[in-house]
């Protein structure tokens, strides 16, 4: 969702629909409104930052509830994301057990961690699974297939998805970061100091902190990160925190230049979801607010155009760097002459297929090409 949302008239609205998803994930009462809430906004609005199920389960107790067919769309969202979670949390056991049985080593990140420290795993959306597997990747991939799995297409390098009707997703990394990541080398080792049961291991909590920490940052100077990461670091603070070795942490932060990030996004899932303050947002709630769960082409464009001319921008999205090239066009590895005809093939396919994402930009570009030259 971008920048249209904030207009003065949607403020109110988004408000309360935080005040209602502060009640959902602290188990409190929900307070009715004193206005005559957008009910149509609220549901696109939650739904463009994926905490659309989230919010229904204050909405469900309300006396003023939206009228009755967006009611019913509402409940069969909660519902239908209530079935993911048993499906998703089946189906990830039923991977852990023949992962064992063929002795792949694996570790589960991202979500499915974060999604444990709600009240209910299906309060906390979750799209895919996210597996990082040691050294036999190829071998998980062909268990999926055998169960069912098909290759999905999107994957880079680093990162192999597959997909199961009705709902499953899975991604199988074989490095927590891609290569031309600058925090790649820092998680390069991060098996060795992890707690191993069987063939599944874990990280530990300091480690754990410093990985979501680098994830939200990775995404919100990126394109922008929205509400449901807040809620996450929310539970990681109010439920991990407290048991941290904190010298560690903020030592390892420190190194990582993240550490007025990481106070950054504390004091601000803390004003929102402890001290329920939705007054005065900062640029920075408001960047969130309009970031949706993955961020905007708009931030994404902002932010690279802060580092770049027009030109400059330009140049670097046509011709990216070539570790950028090798993750994302994987034959290269093993065909790396074939670089120049993808550098070529890169633009001509976007204008060709008439890529979505690329036509945006160049709308947005083109609408903005008086501000940075």
């Amino acid at each position: 969702m971008s920048n249209r949302i904030l207009k003065h008239e949607n403020l109110k609205d988004i408000k309360f629909a935080l005040s209602l998803i502060s009640a959902v994930i602290n188990e409190n009462s929900p307070q009715e409104p004193d206005f005559e809430p957008d009910w149509n906004f609220i549901f696109k609005f939650t739904k463009s930052h994926s905490i659309d199920n989230t919010i229904f389960y204050a909405i469900e107790h309300l006396k003023a509830k939206p009228e009755p067919e967006l009611l019913k769309k509402w409940m069969d969202i909660r519902n239908k994301c209530i079935h993911r979670s048993m499906i998703q949390r089946e189906e990830f056991d039923i991977i852990c057990s023949a992962f064992e049985e063929n002795m792949i080593e694996y570790m589960p990140v991202k979500g499915f961690n974060v999604s444990r420290l709600y009240p209910a795993d299906d309060i906390r959306y979750m799209s895919d699974i996210d597996i990082l597997i040691k050294d036999k990747r190829d071998k998980a991939t062909e268990i999926l297939l055998e169960k069912g799995y098909s290759l999905k297409k999107g994957g880079v390098d680093y990162d192999q998805p597959l997909s199961k009707k009705p709902f499953m997703v899975v991604e199988l990394h074989n490095s927590l970061f891609p290569k031309y990541s600058p925090y790649r080398s820092f998680f390069d080792d991060i098996f060795t100091k992890c707690e191993k049961n069987g063939c599944r291991y874990n990280m530990s909590g300091e480690d754990f902190y410093i990985y979501e920490t680098v994830h939200l940052y990775k995404h919100y100077a990126g394109s922008g990160s929205g509400i449901r990461s807040i809620m996450d670091f929310y539970f990681i603070n109010k439920k991990l925190a407290p048991e941290l070795n904190k010298d560690i942490v903020n030592e390892k932060l420190k190194l990582l230049g993240l550490n007025e990030f990481s106070e950054k996004i504390a004091k601000l899932a803390d004003k929102w979801f402890e001290k329920n303050d939705f007054e005065n947002f900062s640029e920075e709630e408001l960047y969130i607010i309009s970031s949706g769960t993955y961020g905007t082409v708009e931030h994404m464009i902002k932010n690279r155009r802060e580092k770049n001319s027009r030109s400059g921008y330009f140049l670097s999205r046509l011709f990216p760097p070539k570790s950028i090239m090798f993750e994302f066009y994987p034959k290269l590895n093993s065909r790396p002459f074939l670089l120049p005809f993808y550098y070529i093939y890169r633009p001509l396919n976007a204008v060709t297929f008439k890529n979505k994402k690329i036509v945006t930009e160049l709308k947005i570009l083109n609408k903005n090409k008086k501000t940075k030259t």
